[in-house]
């Protein structure tokens, strides 16, 4: 059995960033960039007008004031999208609208606000600054100007960036797709009502969404019953997927016909057990460059197994430097007792407390009861070399849900995520 560090740091050395394919820039908000964008051009174009206002020479206004006004001929109106035709000369000024270019020999903007009259002939009130409400040419961005990176994750606003140079199409890192292997006689799907000794596979959807979460794209195959030919057969079709995740059937059970399925497909295994509580069952191993999880039965102890290590695979495979939970510190707001020699993750509730944040257990921590996990906002981190925390002991929570794109993530050189100091107040 290796400890949970040991098991991230060997999934996360048997996973690489998949393969490029290319995508118009709608479909790429938070994939991770290929190739390094460059600037074909200056942006903006051209000097504009930061404001409505009026193109002028600062030197013709050196005077001006609201109880010295100074008159200028219009001699022209440009509007957004039109080029001047007329050049500024001495006593002379063209009326600028927002974003529209400046006319030759104007140095400065005046806004309209510092301006009385709209005819031919415009008093100015104020004096203007050489430069003053200019947006120069290239203020953005030079012609051959690195604008962004390939590893960076892309955001709305480099969507407006690399429309901004062009880029109607841009190379990305694959994202992962991801097989679903349910097992099990007694599951029935969510449209079907359980009765006798069934339970519906919620486990599929969980796993489904925290795929998607993680920006990896799931598929649900039909579930296997408990017969080795039918996981077999099962299994063999996700291996044309990039990741495989199996729930159930990796215990030691008589019916538990994964492991030797995955024999006769060729995986070769990494590890079975983790020393965590929930979710020590874990089996962990690769068929050719494609990872396979098998996950064990009980909802939390999936999900948690999936958050711990699956997640992290997908997020490297999907070109991702920082690819764990991000975390805070927080205050034990009860004694939690935790189990010796396993790390445990105790489903929590946070609350803010001061400056910082108060734990408290979401009740029952059962690996069967998915409600404590529904109701979580992150994982505390109970060390393997305790056995209670007390209350007012500060501890590492991981957080989930809303918390999934904090600051804070493992990188992927392997760092330690899981066992971390215990420090009581």
């Amino acid at each position: 059995m290796v400890s949970a560090d040991q098991a991230l740091q060997i999934v996360l050395e048997n996973v690489v960033p998949l393969g490029v394919e290319r995508i118009p820039i709608l479909e790429a908000l938070g994939r991770v960039l290929a190739e390094d964008i460059a600037s074909r051009r200056d942006i903006p174009g051209f000097d504009n007008s930061a404001m409505d206002g009026f193109a002028v020479r600062a030197a013709d206004l050196v005077r001006a004031s609201e109880a010295s006004p100074v008159k200028l001929a219009v001699v022209e109106t440009v509007g957004a999208g039109r080029m001047p035709t007329r050049r500024v000369g001495a006593g002379q000024a063209v009326r600028t609208m927002t974003g529209a270019p400046v006319a030759e020999g104007a140095d400065a903007i005046i806004p309209v606000e510092r301006t009385r009259g709209s005819g031919d002939v415009v008093e100015f009130l104020a004096a203007a600054e050489k430069g003053a409400f200019i947006r120069p040419r290239g203020e953005d961005l030079r012609l051959d100007e690195l604008v962004m990176s390939a590893g960076k994750t892309l955001t709305p606003a480099d969507l407006g960036m690399l429309a901004s140079v062009n880029r109607a199409m841009v190379e990305v890192i694959r994202r992962p797709r991801v097989a679903i292997v349910a097992t099990g006689d007694e599951l029935v799907d969510v449209d079907q009502p359980p009765v006798g000794a069934q339970v519906v596979n919620s486990n599929a959807y969980a796993l489904a969404g925290a795929i998607r979460e993680a920006g990896a794209e799931p598929t649900i195959l039909k579930v296997a019953r408990d017969d080795a030919r039918a996981i077999r057969e099962r299994l063999a079709e996700a291996m044309t997927f990039d990741a495989v995740l199996s729930t159930g059937g990796v215990s030691v059970g008589q019916f538990d016909h994964v492991k030797g399925a995955l024999d006769e497909l060729g995986m070769r295994q990494l590890f079975h057990g983790v020393a965590q509580k929930p979710g020590r069952p874990l089996k962990f191993g690769t068929v050719g460059y494609r990872p396979i999880f098998g996950l064990p039965g009980n909802p939390v102890s999936t999900l948690v197994c999936f958050y711990l290590y699956a997640r992290p695979a997908l997020r490297k495979m999907s070109g991702r430097r920082l690819v764990g939970l991000p975390r805070v510190q927080a205050r034990c707001g009860v004694d939690i007792k935790i189990s010796k020699d396993l790390t445990e993750f105790v489903r929590v509730k946070l609350e803010r407390d001061g400056d910082g944040y108060k734990a408290t257990p979401t009740g029952s921590q059962g690996s069967g009861i998915l409600s404590s996990l529904s109701r979580a906002d992150g994982l505390l981190i109970g060390p393997s070399t305790e056995t209670i925390l007390k209350a007012g002991a500060q501890a590492t929570v991981l957080l989930l849900g809303a918390g999934l794109d904090g600051e804070v993530g493992l990188d992927t050189t392997g760092d330690t995520l899981f066992e971390g100091r215990v420090h009581s107040q």
